[in-house]
Formats: structure tokens, C-alpha cells, sequence
């Protein structure tokens, strides 16, 4: 699995707030993820365990992580308070908007598990833990970006020049923006 990892500093502090906070743990796996990596964007990666298939956006981080994958953004969110009453914590999510979570309860530490989010109540499991997810996760490597031009000659060769709009634009450079400053790496713990 290749992640692009968050900055990790003050990471420790805020995990351990977090779980002070809330009286929980993570697990020393996923805390051990933390620490390296401070969660990160996982593009191009997708999983099939136990007749799920999915792909995964990105792992949630504190502290410094994107806000979009910061535990801060998601703290005192009914869902993420349902998660704990349960006895989870999501650490990540798909491009539909479901969770990959992990297992806080006592009969269900260290455990991943997926979540519809249309199917409330049901928790599958996925793997006995977060070393055997990421393993199961498999990443492609982004390559070139395609520029603005180099895509609006696509759109002119393709005759679909009408379909350029300034919304297009701007959404092809928030993703060139994006993947611009991605470093994928190896995911190790």
C-alpha cells in the first residue's frame, strides 16, 4: 500500500488528548501508524477482503493532518460519537462516504471492519488488524499529471470543446494541485 503521510509533528500530544478525551485507546498497531505516518491520502488504492470491495481515499491523522482526514474535523460528529458507543473508531473512508474502522471494544480491539453509510448497525469485519489491512491493500502509482492544456486538447480532438467550463477548470487544477504535492511511499510499520 503507498500512502502520502501527513506532518507528524505534535502527533503523540494529540493522540493522547484525543484518548483522554474521549476514554478510549487505539490500538497499538494503528497508534504505532500514527506516530510514522500521521494518517495520509492513499489515491489509487483499493482493497477485496471478505466479498467487500473498495477503494480508499486516505487514513485519518491528528494534528497537522489534511483537515479533510483530521480526527479534529470528525470529534463530536453524531456519527463518530455512534462509532465510539459501539465500539469503534473510523481511521478512514472510501469516495462513497463509507468507513473503514477500527475495533476499540473489548471483544473487538485492534479489528477492521467496514460501514456502509446507508446501512447503520452493520459492521463487517475485514481483517484480525491494521498490519493485515494494509497488506491486503493494494496501491497504483500516480504518474504523470496531465496539464490544463493537454487536457483541453483532448476535449477539442474528442469535439467536446462545449463541455469546458470554467467549473471543469478549476476542478481539473484542484486535482493537479492535489496530486502535484502527493509523495507516495511505501506504508511499513
Amino acid at each position: 500500500m503507498l500512502i502520502s503521510g501527513f506532518d507528524n509533528d505534535d502527533v503523540e500530544r494529540d493522540i493522547k488528548n484525543i484518548q483522554n478525551q474521549y476514554g478510549f485507546e487505539f490500538p497499538e498497531q494503528y497508534n504505532n501508524f500514527l506516530l510514522k505516518y500521521n494518517g495520509g491520502k492513499t489515491p489509487e488504492t483499493s482493497f477485496r477482503i471478505n466479498k467487500i470491495s473498495s477503494d480508499i481515499k486516505g487514513l485519518y491523522g491528528v494534528a497537522k493532518a489534511d483537515p479533510f482526514y483530521n480526527y479534529n474535523f470528525y470529534l463530536d460528529k453524531p456519527f463518530f460519537l455512534n462509532f465510539l458507543a459501539d465500539g469503534f473508531v473510523p481511521i478512514g473512508h472510501n469516495s462513497f462516504g463509507d468507513f473503514i474502522l477500527i475495533g476499540i471494544g473489548e471483544n473487538n480491539m485492534g479489528k477492521i471492519f467496514f460501514f456502509y453509510h446507508d446501512r447503520a448497525g452493520k459492521y463487517i469485519e475485514l481483517t484480525q488488524n491494521f498490519i493485515q489491512f494494509i497488506e491486503k491493500c493494494k496501491s497504483t502509482k500516480i504518474g504523470k499529471i496531465r496539464s490544463i492544456e493537454e487536457r483541453i486538447e483532448d476535449m477539442r480532438i474528442l469535439g467536446k470543446e462545449d463541455k469546458i467550463t470554467p467549473e471543469k477548470l478549476q476542478g481539473w487544477q484542484d486535482e493537479i494541485d492535489n496530486y502535484a504535492n502527493l509523495k507516495q511511499i511505501e506504508l511499513v510499520i
